[in-house]
């Protein structure tokens, strides 16, 4: 596994740690909350740093399907329908393709970072990021979501 996973319990971004703390009060004893769980209401302050991805034929593809406004100022654009197989190969996505498969795989929470971007353009950024499954039936990870926290480059300590 990649150096820069972590366990979701190590997390250092506010946003991402009350995230994880939101997923864990939803899901009780579950192995994931169901997506219409995740309201708006309850996410409020969060919202604008979330996503939320659709698993595709069985975590061979992602299919995006929200994105708060800070992460689409992040990426510069709405993704909202494609599928990530349809983004072009680059780190970023391919960073993006990591994580969102790690967390489908594993059945559980991912967190990565922070690192500096690997988004064009972004790279005096560094990110966090915490992906966490949700399941429709209790026993498949059918979505997943999380958010990604931001940085100036200069204000952390982190790894390149």
């Amino acid at each position: 596994m990649n150096s820069h996973f972590k366990p979701a319990a190590a997390l250092v971004g506010d946003r991402a740690r009350a995230t994880y703390a939101l997923w864990e009060s939803v899901k009780g004893s579950r192995l994931a909350p169901k997506r219409q769980e995740i309201t708006l209401a309850l996410v409020r302050t969060l919202a604008p740093w979330m996503w939320i991805v659709e698993v595709v034929d069985d975590g061979k593809d992602f299919r995006f399907r929200q994105a708060g406004d800070r992460v689409v100022q992040f990426v510069g654009r709405r993704y909202s329908g494609m599928v990530l197989s349809e983004l072009p190969s680059d780190p970023f996505y391919d960073r993006l393709q990591n994580i969102l498969r790690c967390c489908w795989n594993q059945k559980a929470p991912v967190a990565f970072g922070p690192v500096r971007s690997a988004h064009p353009g972004k790279e005096h950024w560094e990110v966090e990021v915490v992906a966490l499954p949700l399941s429709d039936d209790g026993d498949k990870v059918t979505a997943l979501f999380g958010v990604v926290e931001l940085w100036p480059i200069s204000s952390q300590n982190i790894a390149c």
